[in-house]
């Protein structure tokens, strides 16, 4: 009997120094974690994005037509929710742009709609404005396709291949030149350094 309680003291000794040494662990590791939390974000360059800030604009590159060439700036468009609303908002931008104004192809045209698939292809649907026929060179309708082509695909990793419809329907070609019925990637060597 005396055995059994001398047992029963050791075991109880033991059970409440490794709940005694846990427990130290288990705090000064909380608090390592705290101190390494803290001294990373004190080293960290980009701050959490806090509530207010979703509401902030998206900086996109936007892509345009300027003397023969495509331009590059930079525009704010307003957050989306998803890669597909923000891509149109993108695209919108571009439509909308005092620098792209100029352009004939583009000052013709409207954004009728915008579908993203899962394979990365963007589905850019166009509508002629209020003239039914877009009128311009050669150039100047590859350079506004590659504007759009140029700004979804470098703001969008997601972005694969751009193809073209018109009024919901494949299209032959924007302004009779450029053969829309095929896929487009980025081409950097129409913007000018």
């Amino acid at each position: 009997m005396l055995d059994s309680r001398l047992l029963l003291v050791i075991i109880i000794g033991i059970v409440l120094v490794a709940a005694a040494g846990g427990f130290f662990f288990w705090t000064r590791m909380n608090a390592l974690d705290a101190a390494q939390m803290q001294a990373g974000q004190d080293k960290s360059p980009i701050a959490p994005i806090q509530p207010g800030l979703r509401n902030e604009p998206l900086g996109v590159t936007l892509f345009y037509p300027l003397d023969g060439m495509l331009a590059s700036g930079t525009a704010p468009v307003k957050r989306q929710p998803d890669t597909q609303a923000q891509a149109r908002e993108a695209l919108l931008a571009v439509f909308s742009d005092q620098r792209a104004a100029g352009a004939s192809a583009l000052r013709d045209v409207k954004l009728r709609a915008f579908y993203l698939d899962s394979q990365g292809t963007a589905y850019v649907d166009l509508t002629a404005g209020q003239q039914k026929e877009i009128r311009a060179s050669a150039w100047e309708e590859q350079l506004a396709i590659y504007a759009m082509v140029n700004t979804l695909m470098q703001n969008f990793e997601e972005i694969r291949q751009v193809a073209f419809l018109m009024d919901g329907r494949e299209a032959q070609s924007l302004a009779g030149h450029m053969d829309l019925s095929r896929k487009y990637g980025k081409r950097m060597d129409l913007v000018r350094q």
